[in-house]
């Protein structure tokens, strides 16, 4: 640096500092607090300020700064290009945007538009960054999810935008192993556990664990790609309408087998009636079915694992969403001859053991037909819809009819609100008829009130 470059930069720190302690006086300090706010919000020496309720004393030393006259008992308005006019012509000749840096050490001086563009500019860099992830992730998982899911780029850009940048360096790294676990899931029919999965993954084992944000973020991937497998559906609802789906844990399970993920398998089960045989990995044939005879098994998923073969006693297989009603009718099987058909109880909403079961009698006979049948409320509609979807080929429904309806109304049946029958308009198209009647009754009606029906048709599939 130069000796004339010192001198100049000494005096105008000095004009500064000369101009700060004059305008700190209380007759002017007013003005310099609205040119401050002024020029932060406009980023420029431009526009103008208004000083109301001003003291003569405060109009003396504004007007003899600015060298003009005010008006008695007027406001005071200054121009920001007026005020930078007299502070350069004054002995002070300073830059307005350095005195109010000075003048005002504990503000912040970024202005609105500094402000904007910065921001801008880290909008530009995350969304980069999220980008940069999504390319690199597999197709047929990570890209797909980041692309197209619920959650996925762009949800996560709208949410993390305006995060500190620590925030979303803790989301970028997290995001990417997630990525990872999504690309790596095994292949059904290899499954793995959660917490060994995780491990590999990330050498946390409870990396993928539901109450942490890596959990969460993961789990709200597997869900956006079962929407976008067509395997759930969902739909705008409020808190007490969502009671009527499956249970939080009963849907993570669900979402976990599909995607190949073990959590716990003891504690999701199946009840079943009549399985003629399953084999295990080597083909042998297990002796619990072969000796069950006319039992009623409770099958955890664990177990159904073990089998990639099952066998059933006919091709109709009946499903009953309530065990009671499941429970009379295998009594009435059990004091007819036999042979006797195949049933399941799911106990309200499949579980991930009933899936299981579902998914290795068809692989292993690919013509079974099931027969669903269930309670008139949104939850047995919804399960309905939801095997459907599941096997489309498979499924058939089960006295889902606006007259079976009619013929399980009951004088004392509870009432549909208004949120459940508009949650019931969004189902299938199939269902329209039945919903129809339901809107027009707004009662619910039950299973346990067709159990004359079900029975008659379960004895009559008996003697066939």
């Amino acid at each position: 640096m130069s000796e004339i470059t010192k001198q100049v930069e000494h005096d105008t720190n000095q004009n500064i500092q000369q101009a700060v302690e004059f305008f700190l006086h209380h007759d002017r300090i007013r003005l310099l607090d609205a040119l401050y706010q002024k020029y932060i919000t406009l980023g420029r020496i431009g526009g103008q300020v208004t000083l109301k309720d001003n003291r003569d004393e405060e109009r003396r030393e504004i007007a003899s700064f600015l060298n003009k006259k005010f008006p008695p008992q007027s406001d005071i308005t200054v121009r920001l290009s007026d005020f930078q006019q007299a502070l350069a012509a004054s002995n002070f000749a300073c830059d307005l945007p350095e005195l109010l840096t000075a003048l005002f050490p504990d503000r912040p001086h970024l202005t609105n538009p500094q402000r904007r563009e910065q921001r801008s500019q880290a909008h530009t860099q995350f969304l980069n960054a999220l980008t940069t992830i999504t390319q690199q992730a597999g197709p047929e998982r990570g890209q797909r999810w980041l692309l197209a899911g619920v959650h996925g780029q762009e949800a996560l850009f709208r949410r993390y935008k305006n995060a500190s940048s620590q925030e979303q360096d803790q989301l970028l790294s997290t995001l990417l192993t997630v990525v990872q676990a999504l690309d790596q899931l095994p292949q059904p029919p290899t499954y793995e556990h959660l917490a060994p999965f995780a491990t590999r993954i990330s050498g946390d084992p409870h990396f993928l664990d539901i109450n942490t944000f890596s959990g969460r973020l993961f789990y709200s991937a597997l869900h956006d790609l079962a929407l976008l497998e067509q395997r759930i559906h969902d739909e705008p609802e409020d808190e007490e309408q969502d009671t009527q789906r499956a249970n939080p844990s009963t849907q993570r399970h669900l979402l976990y087998y599909d995607a190949g993920l073990l959590l716990d398998t003891i504690s999701s089960t199946i009840a079943v009636y009549n399985l003629t045989s399953a084999s295990d990995l080597t083909g042998q044939p297990d002796a619990m079915i072969t000796h069950a005879n006319q039992r009623i098994l409770i099958l955890p998923l664990h177990q159904l694992l073990q089998w990639p073969t099952l066998t059933v006693a006919s091709q109709d297989i009946y499903l009953f969403e309530n065990p009671q009603v499941f429970e009379v009718v295998v009594d009435a099987l059990q004091k007819s001859p036999s042979p006797h058909p195949t049933l399941l109880c799911t106990s309200g909403w499949p579980s991930a053991a009933a899936i299981r079961l579902l998914d290795t009698l068809l692989a292993t006979e690919p013509t079974l037909r099931y027969h669903y049948s269930g309670d008139f409320d949104l939850q047995g509609l919804r399960i309905a819809a939801h095997l459907q979807r599941r096997y489309p080929h498979n499924l058939q429904l089960w006295h889902f009819t606006p007259d079976a309806y009619l013929s399980a109304l009951h004088e004392r049946g509870s009432t549909l609100n208004q949120a459940e029958i508009a949650s019931l308009r969004h189902l299938p198209d199939e269902f329209a008829p039945l919903v129809a009647v339901m809107a027009e009754q707004g009662q619910r009606a039950y299973q346990e009130s067709l159990l004359p029906l079900l029975v008659g048709d379960v004895l009559r599939c008996s003697t066939t």
